[in-house]
């Protein structure tokens, strides 16, 4: 009996660190996460996955904020997110890093459009797919300056000078072989196949080019969908699919260690997590698994990348202490609250009485799917008191689109939820955050559209009109078809 004790004992002392990580001081993380689009179709969760990581980051993972870039929505223009990971280089070659986060959560363009190759990856706030944003660069390829280029992108994030690298895109099409080869290729390695069966299933098999190279690197590539499927986000998960399976592995693991205390999650915990929750979990009847599959590129190979230390992070449960008092007052009032990920009963408005220590707390409008978070730390003196706004601003314009130039459009009738709220060149202040419906009409030609709303971040919509020439039967008509 006593040597069975002693190995338990053995085991989750060995799971279960009493220090905050040792590389944190020496971490830096760009994360990237866009629901807000001015052009393309917005997102419901994007922002938020990316916001709920950084917190974990700095609030539970020691990481300063200083070290934490975050972008989010209108931020996160194509200049902005270039500029981001040109600093993140070059400070690395000043500096090398112990560990590089690169997170994404938003658009992302498929390897091929109309058959053709494309370097088009992934979408930045700014992106657009008007026809006169595709071009043929003469090698049979289509490109779109607007987005972020899968080749530069390689290139960049492979000069990044750091012992660990931690790349997540939670983005449509972010598992594609061309990426993960070209990233790879820099490296000096290559792609050989796909593990599909087994515990390794949906892991890159990496083999060196050059067999006497050596690589102090290790890197963990974590992608949410093979190179054919687009991700999903859900409401019933209130999450993009990889993104739930991420947090869920890593609350489970706070779970088990006390605030005190803290636990470390490999990569080989975090991937086979997040596998077999896609194969367990189900929306609406279907596993995720059904819909798309998450894909894990290790260099130099597995076996040198799962015990990689993917965070570390700071348990949740409480000691018995003293209670501190929680107030949360929101506008609109009506949110769910979960702490820690667990929903309390009743809404906000709210008074909860919690022990002594850190929180995250998540709200939600069920309405609206509008979700946010923040980090708490109560103490028994120091009641807390918490003013949410969950309003915020957008804006309509409008442009005509002739010969490769756009001017002041015309008026279209904009319609919010079915209400008809003015005209393009509009202001709206006060809306409720959250998913809203759009329509604009123009001489019988209507557009609708699912929009985003955020408190601290006004959403500016565009849309570009191009009058096409009649048709010749039609030439006494006098004027052509109106596209936008």
């Amino acid at each position: 009996m006593k040597s069975a004790l002693r190995n338990i004992l053995f085991t989750i002392a060995s799971l279960v660190l009493f220090y905050p990580p040792s590389y944190a001081g020496q971490s830096r993380a760009l994360l990237i996460g866009i629901s807000q689009y001015a052009e393309l179709d917005c997102l419901r969760y994007a922002d938020a996955d990316v916001k709920a990581f950084s917190e974990i980051l700095i609030d539970f993972a020691g990481y300063k904020p200083s070290d934490v870039t975050i972008l989010l929505n209108q931020q996160a223009t194509k200049s902005r997110i270039v500029d981001e990971i040109n600093r993140a280089v070059r400070l690395s070659k000043k500096e090398p890093f112990d560990h590089f986060t690169l997170m994404f959560a938003g658009h992302g363009g498929p390897g091929r459009i109309q058959d053709r190759e494309t370097g088009i990856f992934l979408a930045p706030s700014d992106a657009s797919t008007a026809e006169n944003t595709f071009y043929s660069t003469g090698r049979g390829e289509v490109a779109n300056e607007t987005f972020i280029n899968k080749a530069w992108l390689a290139r960049q994030l492979s000069s990044i000078n750091a012992k660990t690298i931690i790349l997540i895109l939670d983005s449509c099409y972010s598992g594609t072989k061309d990426f993960g080869n070209l990233f790879i290729e820099n490296l000096g390695y290559e792609i050989q196949s796909f593990s599909r069966t087994g515990s390794l299933r949906g892991v890159a098999v990496v083999q060196k080019k050059d067999a006497s190279m050596l690589l102090e690197r290790k890197i963990a590539f974590l992608a949410s969908s093979r190179e054919d499927q687009p991700s999903a986000e859900y409401s019933e998960l209130r999450h993009g699919a990889l993104s739930y399976c991420i947090f869920a592995n890593i609350k489970e693991a706070q779970r088990q260690a006390y605030d005190d205390e803290w636990k470390e999650i490999s990569v080989e915990s975090i991937y086979s997590n997040v596998a077999k929750l896609f194969s367990e979990v189900k929306v609406q009847g279907v596993l995720l698994a059904e819909i798309h599959q998450p894909i894990l590129f290790p260099i130099p190979n597995y076996d040198h990348v799962k015990d990689l230390k993917f965070v570390s992070v700071q348990g949740i449960k409480k000691r018995e202490k003293k209670k501190g008092v929680l107030e949360i007052t929101t506008d609109p009032q009506g949110a769910e609250v979960f702490v820690d990920g667990v929903k309390i009963d009743g809404l906000t408005n709210c008074r909860l009485e919690l022990t002594e220590g850190k929180y995250h707390i998540s709200l939600f409008l069920p309405n609206t799917n509008y979700g946010d978070s923040f980090t708490v730390d109560i103490h028994h003196l120091r009641p807390v008191k918490k003013l949410i706004s969950m309003r915020g601003t957008l804006m309509v314009e409008s442009f005509w689109q002739k010969e490769g130039k756009r001017t002041a459009g015309p008026k279209l009738d904009v319609y919010l939820d079915g209400k008809h709220i003015g005209n393009t060149g509009l202001r709206l202040d006060n809306l409720v955050a959250g998913t809203h419906l759009i329509k604009v009409s123009y001489e019988k030609v209507t557009k609708t559209r699912n929009i985003e709303i955020r408190p601290l971040s006004p959403l500016l919509v565009n849309y570009t009109v191009i009058r096409e020439a009649a048709p010749k039967v039609d030439k006494d008509r006098g004027v052509g078809t109106v596209v936008f």
